[in-house]
């Protein structure tokens, strides 16, 4: 199932580099070339009227004022009709299972809302079926027509001696995951008080993920910013989910994570946080958007990460500055910085184009 869904996605870029340069100098015609649209540009924060934007080979070859010089026979030419040219929306932290639903159908629900890339931790699967359960939702990511990145659970059980888990995930269990294909990181380290006491298995996968190169993800849910705080910190860390007040997003920002902002179906901590932004005067690189957990209804009813978008305009934060922290801000946070997460050459085509 994977192989046969990896071929109908774009190849790597440094296979189809060259087809790209001749597909902006005008030499190959491009296979899609949308035309007058206003070009979100996440890179300068800026909004281009009158932007042109070829495709080929699945990912973007030229973005300018006109791509005129790409277009072929076999070109396929939309217009734009001079509406937004807008990247592909990430989430950058979520759980498909609290949709109640499988990847494919929560893929089939989100798409719609302009979704294209998905950073899942699957620790509730992991729960009941321990490394099969996460190898079973890894492989059916794969085969999804958009972006689905996994994270391999990290606290399995989610509360030792609270509990009866159906698995338990080791230090060499982390270890044999982030060879595989999809495994983008580590998932949310929900046990932080371990992390603080420099508990073997909390520091072990983490320092599994960083020699891989991978991602740690975080989850500090206390209010203490204290000792406790800058133990968890310094044990590696490299974003929080977690705050629900302006000075929470602060603190970590500034002890150099990613403060990511949750609006799901049962989080509201996008308004309270992003006041770090629009009052403080933060930076805002390093603010992510995220859902975390959306039940099935909300996806249908309410959206996905548009959203959130929505949300966060509504409470100050400029559009585009909106967009950024649902788009290239949670690329470069994942490394994927020259894959998805803007309209540029070379990127994947992941394009939305919305009134």
């Amino acid at each position: 199932m994977a192989g046969s869904a990896n071929k109908m996605k774009p190849k790597p870029w440094t296979e189809v580099a060259t087809h790209l340069v001749d597909v902006a100098m005008g030499r190959k015609p491009a296979d899609l070339v949308i035309r007058n649209g206003r070009w979100v540009n996440v890179h300068s924060g800026e909004i281009i009227a009158g932007t042109d934007i070829a495709v080929a080979a699945g990912r973007f070859a030229y973005c300018g004022p006109n791509a005129g010089h790409a277009i072929g026979q076999g070109t396929k030419v939309v217009d734009a009709g001079g509406r937004y040219l807008v990247p592909g929306l990430c989430d950058a932290h979520m759980h498909v299972e609290s949709g109640m639903v499988t990847v494919t159908e929560f893929c089939r629900a989100v798409i719609p809302h302009g979704t294209t890339s998905m950073f899942i931790d699957p620790h509730e699967i992991a729960n009941v079926l321990g490394l099969p359960g996460v190898r079973l939702m890894h492989d059916e990511a794969v085969a999804m027509p958009i972006n689905v990145h996994v994270q391999m659970p990290s606290c399995v059980p989610s509360a030792p001696g609270l509990e009866h888990a159906g698995a338990e995930l080791t230090v060499a269990d982390v270890a044999e995951a982030m060879t595989w294909e999809n495994i983008i990181g580590l998932g949310e380290v929900m046990n932080f008080p371990g992390v603080a006491a420099n508990n073997p298995v909390m520091s072990g996968e983490i320092a599994e993920t960083v020699k891989a190169g991978k991602t740690v993800g975080g989850h500090y849910a206390s209010r203490d910013l204290g000792l406790p705080f800058h133990g968890y910190v310094a044990g590696g860390a490299e974003d929080d989910h977690e705050g629900t007040r302006a000075e929470d997003a602060i603190a970590r920002v500034r002890q150099g994570m990613k403060a990511m902002l949750r609006l799901g179906s049962a989080w509201y901590d996008v308004a309270a946080q992003i006041k770090a932004v629009t009052e403080g005067g933060v930076d805002p690189r390093n603010f992510i958007l995220c859902t975390d957990d959306s039940h099935s209804g909300t996806l249908v009813h309410e959206g996905h990460m548009d959203r959130v978008v929505r949300h966060a305009i509504q409470q100050g934060l400029k559009p585009v500055t909106a967009i950024q922290m649902a788009t290239l801000n949670t690329a470069q946070h994942f490394k994927l910085e020259r894959e998805v997460g803007s309209i540029a050459p070379g990127r994947l085509a992941d394009l939305l184009i919305v009134s």
